[in-house]
């Protein structure tokens, strides 16, 4: 039997790139430019088709783009992604869209073939069709096939494929149909789930079971009974979840396989139970599914959260009419799951109605993709809040700008006592905390202040590390021009540079420096980096200008001076000169300060002397205006009518004379000089490199994380703020601080880094503390009670984005142990390492410690140790480490140092 897992790419719409026999043309970059315009602009049509083309060729055809050389790409070439089985190509299995391919609108795919053309004709065409699928329209990569067969001859089989607006009602008669069987037979339907086959809910969603390929097994009735029969055959039931018991007395196999039996919280009927550790019990895989699996285990081991739903507590609190939440649907269905998991009475339980609330209510997490961890714990702790919300109607709040002027910390309580009257339930009590948020304008230093509660922490990790040479000018004054090749990363900062540069030259007094590059090869207008901006220019040199004045004195100004003929040709290289504060910009200072330097560092003295004669005056910059070598014109950054400077000496003005942001607030002065012979062309291209490298990092303390979520940062101009003072928008700097702190805090690390056409992991080893992380000191709030935390939680993600692996590790507080939780497997393990220092970490769940009558945290405990102890960090053995498909996860090098070799 064919495998339709896939469609051969032989069997796919080649003709859909007709019109690829044009004669072959060379690409201009703006046309490719237009092009990847176009494929992030353009919206899908129903049944229309999409071209896959492979992330590796997608990525040179960037770099090219970027870099200027786009006639040196080869062909569309889909080798990386497709295989070839008994002749015909197929696409792979389980990649990831803009990690492994990116689709492509029809037009845009023949104009591509049109400059590059295809290697391999059968194939580099795979074609996709858009579905509509969920209320949106998506491409199907891989058409859904169902696998069908009768569970007492499995050779009457057969293959359905899935349309968007299939029902598990139109699925049944299309099976019905495609076995002959007869329409008012007596059917039940089982998935095969991990080779044991599993009763269908067909009050469910169909995209709950299918969604690329599942075999079901179709039991017929005869003679009254069914081949799946007695009490293996268990009708669903709407609030019933699926478990393996943890006796092998409770399941009877046939056919060599086990069936799935229900359960719900009672004891158990069918035969004598052996029970497991309450809590110590596995999520079956339902195909993809171990992001959930591991995101509830590190919930299902907060003590609070599970006490509160295993003691039905949930049950006075459920809000059915809250139109936020899911009408407590989600907030049962984890309080099934939760007592059967700490029940005791089973090993291993199957989520499937867990998965198909959260599908029906966020149909993002529908089907068998591989999804994120962080994003499903976010939405099932977002739902719970909303389905047991105790404020059945929220009142309307409106704001009051008065709050702000208060005293810091009764703002806080005041902001706190709002959030509350609309939001009170156990997730707030339990993980909500309330973060300080400062806006401070940079143009008139209004500061505003914000209280906002938050549920977790999303912490940064820096770009993996790849050492890159910088050729870096640095303009002195009073002395000769240094030249560095730096060694440095994408992130290195201005400031961090200057530091570098500072140490080589030991230097014996403060000298001040302006970073700057020139962005275009065509004209000589600059583009001044600030001491936070990254000082990574590639393809370019970064000049460093030395200024007289410290930039940091409050009313320090600068300004940039360009030599040109008529306007716009550079004559030489810009300089950047400096104001001491109150000092006014005036014609005479021009005329003799920056003129001298200018003087001294570019005109050929010899070729002034042959064109001028003796005549000194003429050089001097005071002589009358028809005998003078230049004319001064200024204006704003940016500006391209630059105006005349007055003849007087009047203080010439910037753009705005109230701001303190230097590095906007300049101005630009131009000197229009009559002859271009004077001018030596000098950009210290002679000089000696100094060399150094930035040194690299080889792992993350978990502590810094925390202090770079805390740093000041400037925002970005799309995210201006408007100052209510200035009237206007401006790039505001901002900084979060903590506040108050909830007794578990979550915390989740930025692993998975996303642009525009890229996605990737970063594997730092981070550095994590697992008892006593005090976060007193963090805390703005001077009142807040001593905050020591102990970690008890951990979801784990092993691999790379298209082909990870989520597994989680939880100390279980009843039976004071660690768990190892890999799917349906859970076992004992070793406490982690302290500290905990692995790549593996994705989120991390803290429990803050109880406080004696003093005020001390009490320290608790320590776990059971474990014979079983795992080597520190490292992935599970490949038998309990493994994708849903059964592939090998595991995680071995250490990607930033390939990266910095590279």
């Amino acid at each position: 039997m064919p495998t339709p897992d896939d469609v051969s790419m032989e069997e796919a719409d080649v003709k859909g790139a007709e019109g690829s026999d044009e004669e072959s043309n060379n690409p201009t970059r703006d046309e490719l430019r237009r092009l990847l315009t176009e494929v992030e602009q353009t919206e899908m049509l129903e049944n229309e088709s999409w071209f896959l083309i492979s992330q590796k060729w997608w990525n040179s055809l960037l770099k090219a783009v970027r870099d200027g050389f786009v006639d040196d790409l080869p062909p569309i070439d889909n080798s990386n992604i497709s295989e070839c089985r008994q002749g015909s190509f197929f696409l792979k299995q389980r990649l990831a869209e803009q990690v492994d391919y990116t689709p492509v609108p029809s037009k845009v795919f023949k104009r591509l073939e049109t400059f590059y053309q295809v290697e391999d004709p059968r194939r580099d065409y795979i074609t996709r069709q858009v579905v509509p699928k969920n209320g949106s329209l998506c491409l199907e990569v891989y058409p859904r096939i169902v696998h069908v067969a009768l569970a007492r001859n499995r050779d009457m089989k057969a293959d359905v494929t899935l349309k968007s607006d299939d029902t598990m009602a139109s699925l049944r008669e299309r099976v019905i149909t495609e076995l002959n069987l007869e329409a008012n037979q007596n059917v039940r339907f089982y998935v095969m789930s991990s080779d044991n086959p599993e009763l269908i809910d067909t009050t469910q969603s169909i995209d709950s079971y299918f969604d690329t390929v599942q075999k079901v097994l179709v039991d017929v009735e005869e003679n009254g009974e069914f081949f799946f029969r007695g009490k293996n055959a268990v009708q669903p039931q709407s609030k019933t979840l699926y478990g393996n018991q943890a006796s092998s007395s409770s399941s009877s196999s046939l056919g060599g396989h086990s069936v799935s039996n229900s359960y719900n919280t009672a004891s158990p009927t069918h035969g004598v139970v052996t029970r497991t550790t309450p809590g110590a019990c596995g999520l079956s895989n339902l195909g993809n599914t171990c992001f959930m699996a591991s995101a509830f285990q590190c919930l299902s081991n907060i003590p609070p959260l599970r006490d509160y739903f295993i003691n039905e507590e949930y049950l006075q609190d459920l809000n059915e009419e809250n139109p936020l939440g899911t009408h407590g649907n989600l907030a049962v269905a984890v309080g099934d799951l939760m007592k059967g998991m700490w029940s005791g009475e089973y090993a291993s339980i199957n989520p499937r109605k867990f998965k198909g609330i959260i599908g029906q209510f966020a149909p993002r997490f529908n089907g068998y993709s591989q999804q994120d961890a962080h994003e499903l714990m976010a939405y099932v702790l977002d739902g719970l809040h909303e389905d047991l919300n105790r404020i059945k109607k929220k009142p309307y709040i409106e704001d009051n700008d008065e709050d702000a002027k208060l005293p810091e910390a009764e703002y806080a309580a005041k902001s706190w006592q709002v959030y509350k009257m609309r939001n009170d339930s156990i997730i707030v009590d339990t993980l909500h905390g309330q973060l300080r948020s400062t806006l401070i304008c940079p143009v008139c230093q209004k500061i505003s202040i914000k209280f906002d509660p938050f549920g977790y922490l999303s912490l940064p990790l820096p770009p993996k590390e790849q050492i890159v040479k910088q050729t870096v000018i640095v303009m002195f004054l009073n002395r000769k021009w240094a030249k560095f090749s730096l060694g440095i990363t994408d992130t290195t900062t201005v400031e961090e540079a200057e530091s570098l540069m500072l140490e080589k030259l030991q230097l014996e007094e403060p000298h001040h420096f302006v970073f700057f590059h020139v962005p275009s090869a065509y004209h000589d207008d600059i583009a001044i980096l600030q001491p936070g901006d990254r000082v990574r220019m590639q393809g370019r040199e970064v000049y460093v200008a030395q200024v007289e004045h410290d930039l940091s004195v409050k009313g320090t100004r600068i300004f940039v001076a360009y030599n040109r003929v008529k306007i716009v040709k550079p004559a030489s290289l810009p300089m950047i000169y400096s104001l001491a504060p109150g000092f006014p910009l005036t014609r005479g200072f021009l005329n003799d300060h920056v003129f001298n330097t200018t003087k001294r560092l570019f005109i050929n003295q010899k070729i002034a002397t042959e064109l001028n004669g003796n005549d000194d005056d003429s050089m001097s910059g005071n002589s009358s205006d028809e005998r003078e070598p230049y004319k001064l014109f200024v204006g704003d950054p940016g500006s391209q009518t630059p105006l005349p400077i007055s003849s007087t000496n009047d203080p010439i003005p910037f753009p705005d004379e109230m701001s303190n942001d230097l590095y906007r607030n300049y101005l630009q002065v131009i000197f229009q000089w009559k002859d271009i012979k004077l001018f030596n062309q000098y950009k210290g291209a002679d000089l000696v490199e100094r060399e150094m490298t930035v040194a690299t990092r080889r792992r993350v303390l978990l502590e810094e994380t925390l202090n770079w979520f805390t740093k000041k940062e400037q925002l970005g101009e799309q995210d201006s703020w408007y100052c209510p003072q200035c009237k206007k928008h401006e790039r505001a700097s901002k900084q979060l601080d903590l506040w108050k702190l909830p007794e578990i805090l979550i915390l989740h690390l930025k692993r998975f880094q996303y642009t525009k056409w890229s996605r990737e992991k970063l594997t730092w080893d981070v550095v994590i503390p697992v008892r006593g992380l005090d976060l007193t000191a963090k805390v703005a709030n001077p009142n807040h009670e001593a905050a020591v935390y102990d970690l008890i939680a951990v979801s784990r993600h092993y691999g790379s984005l298209s082909g990870g692996h989520y597994t989680a590790i939880g100390f279980n507080d009843k039976a004071q142990k660690w768990f190892d939780f890999n799917d349906s497997s859970s076992n004992v393990s070793s406490p982690p390492n302290e500290p905990y220092e692995s790549s593996d970490p994705y989120i991390l769940v803290y429990r803050r410690r109880k406080l004696d009558d003093k005020g001390v945290p009490i320290e608790p405990a320590a776990p059971v140790e474990s014979n079983n102890r795992h080597k520190r960090g490292a992935a599970p053995s490949i038998s309990s480490a493994t994708t849903s498909n059964g592939s090998s996860s595991r995680h071995h090098l250490d990607e930033n140092m390939e990266m910095e070799e590279d």
